[in-house]
């Protein structure tokens, strides 16, 4: 058959894939198009929502929430948390521990998953 004729079948596969793809972009424009906007405008004031988290709820229940959630450091960390982590880092370097690693676990909460044997003293 030559290459320049086209077939009732073709022109029917393409019709009904263009109503399908109009159909598609029609129903995304009734039901989704809003999505995108939201999630810009929440994007623009991230730093507001997590002020006003932090005002609400407190600092420790946004702390876990943050530790839990991986949020960026500026966000989570406390001038109390620093102490404590310095204290600890002095605490393990007076035992002569120092080149010890902790098991990296599920969202860095420690805990949660049974350690390894080769963890236990």
């Amino acid at each position: 058959m030559p290459a320049d004729i086209v077939t009732t079948e073709q022109l029917r596969y393409q019709l009904a894939f263009s109503h399908a793809m109009e159909r598609t972009t029609r129903h995304w424009q009734e039901t989704f198009s809003w999505y995108p906007r939201m999630q810009c405008c929440h994007y623009q004031r991230i730093d507001q929502i997590y002020l006003e988290s932090r005002q609400r709820y407190g600092d420790k229940h946004f702390l876990d929430y943050a530790n839990r959630k991986r949020l960026l450091k500026k966000y989570m960390v406390t001038a109390r948390d620093v102490t404590d982590t310095l204290e600890e880092r002095r605490t393990l370097e007076n035992d002569g521990i120092v080149g010890i690693r902790v098991a990296a676990t599920e969202n860095g909460e420690y805990g949660r998953m049974k350690p390894a044997s080769i963890y236990f003293c």
